[in-house]
């Protein structure tokens, strides 16, 4: 990845967390919590002047901070990765990419119900698509700004601090097309994650 798209990236962060760090820091660390996921990933295929781009399945790690600010209100901050590669009708060979996301979004969560606490979360961020140097057809990177949502259940491990955390996650964003008129589809896509987890509060 090139030192400007982790510049990026750290400059998104900064940039959804900033908002919320006065009111973070009133409220001390003792509603923030740190996760550690892994999810897979099923893009849908979309069409579109005469292309079709059909994504391959994959996997990869998601790493999440939240902070509580009310009990039912929050904010969260997301960086994850995966590889997959994009089949594009009439090409022979497919787009191999390495794909890092930032994001940041609102979140609010539900009262605890037998220690099952159901949370819901909307947000925006950047998607980079990396082609790979070897099966990535020497293309260039590409930005895309995808609008996330995500929800899910929390549940505590025998301790209130360390739990388990399953969530449905959607990136929706315009399918990438590298710059290029044989990849160039104009059509927006949904990027489905299924992800499992722990979280530790601290």
């Amino acid at each position: 990845m090139s030192i400007q798209s982790v510049a990026r990236l750290f400059s998104l962060l900064l940039l959804v967390s900033l908002p919320f760090g006065k009111q973070a820091m009133a409220q001390g660390l003792g509603k923030s919590d740190v996760a550690i996921n892994v999810f897979g990933q099923f893009t849908s295929t979309v069409s579109g002047n005469g292309i079709t781009d059909t994504p391959s399945r994959s996997m990869g790690p998601l790493f999440t901070f939240r902070q509580s600010y009310k009990p039912w209100l929050g904010y969260e901050v997301n960086y994850s990765y995966t590889r997959f590669s994009e089949t594009y009708t009439g090409q022979i060979f497919r787009v191999q990419n390495n794909v890092h996301e930032a994001t940041g979004a609102f979140l609010v969560q539900g009262p605890k119900f037998f220690g099952l606490q159901v949370f819901g979360a909307a947000g925006t961020g950047l998607l980079v698509f990396l082609p790979t140097t070897v099966g990535g057809q020497h293309n260039t990177q590409q930005y895309r700004y995808p609008f996330l949502y995500e929800v899910g259940v929390n549940h505590p491990l025998l301790v209130n601090r360390l739990g388990v955390r399953v969530q449905y996650r959607g990136l929706i964003y315009k399918a990438p097309d590298y710059g290029l008129p044989q990849y160039r589809t104009g059509a927006t896509r949904q990027t489905p994650e299924v992800t499992v987890g722990l979280f530790l509060r601290f």
